[in-house]
């Protein structure tokens, strides 16, 4: 009764199992295999090994799931564990040829696969894999690899030699613990010493073969210093060996017979990223990617962990990549490759020259016809689509390969220097348009604005309604400048990084940016892109209520113009000075454009009783809250009042804020007998919102 009793506790304390364990994570690993998602898929089919552990598909399936997971060897054990339950299994036996090959055992597979083509033929997983086998063998050692030993053997040679070298001579591990010298001999005794046994030593001198310039270590009496050009007959200059010499290792190494052979491939220092293009493809950029992450700056942060998390994915990502590298190395080794590429034959490479041809042919044309579109625009005074299709171009070039496109860097200079002359296109003037019209593309480049855009002006019309992501765009310029080679590009990315920093209001940083615009454009001799420069730092002057800069940078573009011999640019410039001499700095504070306007309305009063009531009211106001208090700006509707008629909008050339212009409304205008009664309603507002 007890055992009984103990035995309904365990039962009782045991954990109830989900309905079907049997088979539900199996099944759930092999849906997610099929999904490539391999890690993930491991952990079910351990759980399922877990609870059944004599369950052959769960082995199968894991050791397929670790295959794709390049884990070998453990893929190999839960064949082998298969096998053990059913050693007459065809397709753990195909499993088992496959991961062999897979593992670069290449003649082992090739035996396996052989020994079972007979028991099965259809489907062909052993055919397929003799051919896959004989194919690795043969790439590696076959009539096809070439002669790689062959034309490698002055490299081995070398190898050979320095290893020889290198068991003669083995390196030998000093203490750093410094041992205590012993006191050197008098140098009189010495001599001494050397005088009385000079004949025997240069008997002994003759005899071994010594020379003059050998023994001069030994003989103080030749280290004689001569000055230049004083000489004796017969002295010899050398240049004795120091702790800082440097000793090439082919000095060790015999002259051997001339040999005509060489390897295929030369030594390049690029050769480790060229070998990974070869056998990895586009992955070979994730693989520098990896290999570079940990010296990135971006990724260190003050969140330790998730800082060595990051590190350690990256280093399991190359070591992956790598060993991925290597096996694919092994079934098709580099000198074969090479051997392939130096042995095609006449036909195909004639056919490969015709493809190579018509491929440039047709780059050459996009390319032109990308160029032609641009000037076109830029003619017909198109910016914002002339700076879209040079973009376009831009990109183009940047990922043609110079094979395809020999003249990519003819094809970049034009791009930047048609972008700084479309740039400078939008300084420009119609003649046609009304005085304060004009005013208003000098007010919008400086960046004032204005209480109302002309509908119809074409340099407000091409940029209406554009979204710009100022940051955004700072970042891409930012990447692109640590890639630029050319100072052209220079000019243009400094150019541009300034004047999306004077839009996000960091003047200062713009200024720098545009000062480094100008000295790149000093060096390419590109005027065009010093008067636009210049512009940006009159705008940022303007910004920063800096009149004096302001109209020094507009004399000098103006000087820069006048070289040119553009007219209208010139004439443009030069209203841009007068309105910069004229700009009321003061209207850009709030507080000063109230006061100003209060000023005026009570100007418009006829009546002396009327004003200081006017007056006495505004004073009433300004100690009010801003957000209680009436705008006193034009453009407000009145409240006795309920139509609005579009003939009465309020227009001004003079600059107001983005909030005044987009808040304007309809004034109306009194009729009938209301006209006798001129300001009362307007009195009747004001003292609505004092009170």
């Amino acid at each position: 009764m007890a055992s009984a009793a103990a035995a309904l506790a365990q039962m009782g304390q045991k954990k109830d199992e989900i309905y079907g364990y049997q088979t539900l994570y199996r099944e759930l690993g092999y849906y997610i295999t099929r999904r490539e998602q391999y890690e993930r898929a491991l952990k079910y089919f351990d759980e399922a090994l877990k609870k059944t552990p004599d369950d052959k598909r769960a082995l199968m399936g894991r050791s397929i799931a670790r295959a794709k997971a390049v884990q070998y060897e453990g893929a190999q054990d839960d064949i082998n564990k298969a096998l053990k339950m059913d050693p007459d299994d065809l397709v753990v036996l195909a499993l088992k040829a496959l991961n062999t090959y897979l593992s670069c055992d290449f003649e082992d597979a090739l035996v396996q696969n052989l020994r079972n083509i007979p028991k099965r033929k259809k489907p062909d997983n052993f055919y397929m894999g003799v051919m896959h086998c004989n194919q690795a063998i043969e790439n590696g050692i076959g009539e096809r690899a070439g002669r790689p030993l062959r034309d490698h053997y002055k490299i081995i040679r070398k190898l050979a030699w320095k290893k020889v070298r290198e068991a003669e001579n083995p390196l030998k591990f000093t203490s750093k613990i410094k041992k205590k010298k012993k006191k050197k001999k008098n140098r009189d005794d010495m001599m001494l010493i050397f005088e009385t046994n000079r004949d025997d030593m240069m008997l002994i001198f003759e005899t071994l073969g010594f020379t003059k310039k050998k023994r001069r270590k030994l003989n103080p009496e030749d280290d004689t210093h001569y000055p230049c050009g004083e000489e004796p007959e017969g002295y010899e200059l050398e240049i004795r060996e120091s702790l800082r010499s440097h000793r090439a290792e082919d000095d060790d190494i015999p002259a051997g017979k001339p040999f005509p052979y060489r390897p295929l491939q030369r030594y390049t220092t690029n050769i480790e990223n060229f070998m990974a293009e070869k056998y990895l493809k586009a992955m070979y950029l994730d693989k520098i990617f990896l290999k570079t992450l940990k010296d990135n700056p971006g990724v260190k942060s003050p969140n330790k962990a998730g800082y060595k998390e990051i590190v350690q994915l990256a280093k399991d990502g190359y070591k992956t990549l790598s060993y991925k590298q290597e096996l694919l190395r092994t079934r098709r080794p580099f000198y074969f490759i090479k051997y392939q590429e130096t042995s095609l034959s006449e036909r195909l490479k004639k056919r490969q020259l015709e493809q190579k041809l018509k491929i440039r042919k047709a780059t050459i044309r996009e390319a032109n016809a990308l160029l032609d579109k641009i000037k076109w625009n830029i003619q017909k005074k198109n910016t914002r689509i002339a700076l879209e299709l040079a973009e376009n171009l831009k990109a183009f070039c940047d990922t043609t390969p110079k094979k395809y496109l020999p003249d990519r860097d003819e094809y970049l200079s034009a791009v930047y220097t048609l972008v700084g002359q479309a740039y400078l296109d939008l300084k420009r003037l119609n003649l046609t348009q009304f005085e304060w019209d004009q005013r208003k593309r000098i007010y919008s480049m400086l960046g004032m604005t204005v209480s109302r855009e002309p509908s119809q002006d074409s340099v407000f019309k091409q940029f209406k309604g554009v979204f710009i992501d100022w940051r955004k765009q700072i970042k891409i310029a930012e990447n692109r400048l640590r890639k630029a080679t050319s100072s052209l590009e220079l000019t243009w990315l400094y150019h541009d990084l300034a004047r999306y920093h004077s839009e996000i209001k960091q003047f200062e940083l713009a200024r720098v940016y545009a000062r480094k615009c100008i000295v790149e454009a000093k060096e390419c001799e590109d005027i065009a892109w010093i008067i636009n420069a210049k512009m940006i730092i009159t705008r940022i002057n303007i910004q920063q209520h800096n009149r004096t800069d302001a109209k020094y940078e507009v004399n000098e573009a103006i000087e820069l113009a006048k070289q040119l011999n553009d007219d209208s640019l010139v004439q443009y410039l030069e209203k841009t000075l007068s309105v910069v001499e004229v700009a009321d700095f003061d209207d850009l504070l709030g507080t000063k454009v109230v006061e100003k306007r209060e000023k005026q309305i009570i100007r418009m009063m006829k009546e002396c009783g009327m004003k200081e009531e006017v007056a006495h009211l505004f004073r009433k106001m300004s100690v009010m809250p801003s957000s209680r208090r009436m705008s006193v700006m034009p453009g407000v509707r009145f409240t006795d009042d309920s139509k609005v008629k579009r003939s009465s909008r309020k227009m001004s050339i003079m600059p107001t804020t983005n909030k005044q212009s987009q808040e304007s409304l309809h004034a109306i205008k009194p009729k009938g007998k209301e006209a006798k009664a001129k300001g009362l309603g307007f009195m009747d507002m004001i003292q609505f919102h004092v009170e």
